[in-house]
Formats: structure tokens, sequence, C-alpha cells
């Protein structure tokens, strides 16, 4: 792709398309949506907001070591978006280097919510991402690791707490 000399072409090489939309979703977001208190979705979570410890490992190398909880975030937003690891993480950068970091998260999580029909509401969904930072990352995950049957390496939920393979239960309808 050829970026022209001008600053719209400068601006487009500093932040893509797909980012400057991630903006424009979470700048709409806080504009009409943040003090939405209005629950949807019928299906309770696998793995609640405050579940943290059902997924220990997860848990403590979230807390531990906040790089790899990074690499986990962006790879989920992957999952939950649907763009790339790499677009999440620079959609993710340039809405949180406007302070519109939180409103983006919730943009992604209402959307992944919708998609399986989880409870929740914009706010709540917000406020997660502001103040709930591990504990959103560990319920994303390991709700992730449930629904779409994905893989952390070494953080892989376990069936009844012992060993064996990780659960997979099916979207909602």
């Amino acid at each position: 792709m050829a970026y022209s000399d001008s600053g719209d072409g400068c601006y487009d090489f500093v932040c893509p398309a797909e980012s400057q939309a991630a903006i424009k979703d979470a700048w709409e977001f806080l504009k009409n949506d943040l003090k939405n208190t209005t629950e949807d979705g019928s299906k309770d979570w696998d793995h609640a907001i405050f579940s943290c410890f059902d997924n220990i490992p997860l848990c403590v190398a979230v807390m531990l070591c906040p790089s790899w909880g990074s690499c986990i975030s962006y790879r989920n937003m992957e999952y939950m978006s649907g763009q790339s690891c790499q677009v999440s993480f620079v959609s993710a950068m340039a809405a949180g280097a406007l302070c519109l970091g939180p409103c983006h998260y919730a943009v992604i999580r209402g959307r992944f919510r919708a998609k399986y029909g989880l409870k929740g509401s914009p706010c709540c969904d917000c406020f997660c991402g502001c103040c709930l930072g591990p504990c959103a990352l560990c319920s994303d995950t390991n709700q992730l690791m449930e629904s779409q049957g994905i893989k952390v390496p070494w953080l892989n939920l376990k069936k009844g707490g012992g060993g064996g393979s990780p659960a997979k239960v099916s979207p909602a309808k």
C-alpha cells in the first residue's frame, strides 16, 4: 500500500483505517452508550468478572507478568473482533493514546457479548475495562476458552479443576 506525501498519507500510515474506525467507534460509545445500564443478553457468563480463580495459572500469569497478559489480551481481541492481533494492538494503542481505551474495550466486549448472547450492559463493559482490567482479562480469556475452544499455552481450563482436556461449550444461539 502506498501512502501519499500529504498530511492525510502520514495520518493513514500512523493510524490505519481499521484503527481510525476503532477510535470512531470508541468516541461514539462515549457520546451515546456510556450511560446505558440496560442489560441485554440472556445467557450467564461461564466465568463472571470476579471468577478469576477459576483458572489460577491464568490469574497468576496476568498479575505477575503484565506483558504476557497484554499478549493474551490482544489475542483475545482478535477472536472477539475478528481483526488480526496486530490490528487489535494498533487500534487499542491508538484509542488508549486518546484516553478512549476503556471505551474501545467496551465496544469489543459488547460485540463479543452480543455474539454469544451473554448478559451485560455497555456501562458495565466500560467499567470492567477501566477499573477491573486483570479480572476482565481472565473472564474474557476463560469465556473464549469455553465458547470457542481456544487454547492458551500452560493456562488452559481443566475439567473439574484437575487434569484433563479443556472444557468446550457451544455458543448461544
